[in-house]
């Protein structure tokens, strides 16, 4: 899996981030960045179409983190695009075009409440039922979307994770688009500066992440560390959406250096002060 999916996801990324900040009008940008993802998005099922899994394990991490992350994507771009070509003109009129798309996410986590608990715990339970392929489809218990999609690239619930990290996403948009309107001061008016963008990997930044946590270096270590994660996100224009501790547990069972990003910036600044003492 790793030989197509690490390059795949790492490039995607790469350009997705790249394409987000070159375009300053919200509607062009959404068009462009949802165009961008579609092709990506059947480059991975044309893969998919012909591809095993070599264990349940990795076939559960791709259908449940990783392809979500790309269609969670697409489906908070069409909504942003929905939305934003819409907007009526006045600060009112805004605000309460904005919170009415807020109440309508709100009934489709209500829904789908069941499942929603489920994956936001954190449970395994389940997962061998909902994010494992099958030749079959249950007519009586699948979401009846599931019916019309190819079992041979879909699971049962991936595009349900899709559904919630999209939604997530939506709300911290439209909050701050709200906050934005408000005037309000502090990180509730905060947007990230489109000029900053993180250009190592993401489990890189997970690296610093978590170092940062445990050093008790961000409000003396009371801070969650996916309450960071997102703050960071948001200042380095990185989406690192709910796989932070999933990553975590990758860096966790490294072979042999486990502080892999951490010792290179170490080096790196040591060489640059080595130079500068010539």
């Amino acid at each position: 899996m790793n030989s197509f999916c690490t390059p795949f996801f790492q490039e995607l990324e790469r350009d997705f981030v790249l394409l987000k900040s070159s375009e300053s009008n919200t509607v062009v940008g959404c068009q462009k960045i949802i165009y961008f993802l579609e092709k990506k998005l059947k480059l991975l099922n044309k893969w998919l179409k012909h591809y095993s899994f070599d264990c349940e394990k990795n076939e559960i991490y791709f259908f449940k983190e990783l392809k979500p992350s790309l269609i969670s994507k697409i489906l908070f771009y069409q909504n942003v695009l929905k939305i934003e070509s819409t907007l009526p003109p006045g600060k009112k009129a805004k605000r309460k075009h904005y919170i009415r798309a807020i109440n309508k996410l709100t009934e489709v986590t209500r829904e789908n409440r069941d499942f929603y608990e489920y994956y936001r715990s954190r449970a395994t339970y389940n997962d061998h039922k909902y994010f494992v392929r099958r030749p079959y489809k249950d007519i009586l218990r699948d979401d009846p979307m599931q019916l019309f999609f190819d079992s041979k690239i879909s699971t049962s619930h991936e595009y349900q994770v899709a559904i919630l990290i999209g939604s997530d996403m939506l709300v911290n948009y439209l909050e701050r688009k709200i906050d934005e309107i408000n005037h309000k001061s502090g990180t509730a008016n905060f947007r990230a500066p489109i000029n900053y963008t993180w250009s190592g990997s993401k489990i890189d930044l997970v690296e610093l992440i978590y170092a940062l946590k445990h050093a008790g270096l961000i409000n003396n270590g009371n801070t969650e560390v996916k309450e960071l994660a997102t703050h960071l996100g948001k200042v380095f224009n990185i989406e690192l959406e709910d796989n932070i501790y999933r990553i975590y547990q990758d860096i966790k069972s490294r072979k042999t250096v486990r502080t892999k990003f951490l010792n290179k910036l170490a080096d790196n600044l040591n060489q640059k002060l080595n130079e500068e003492d010539l």
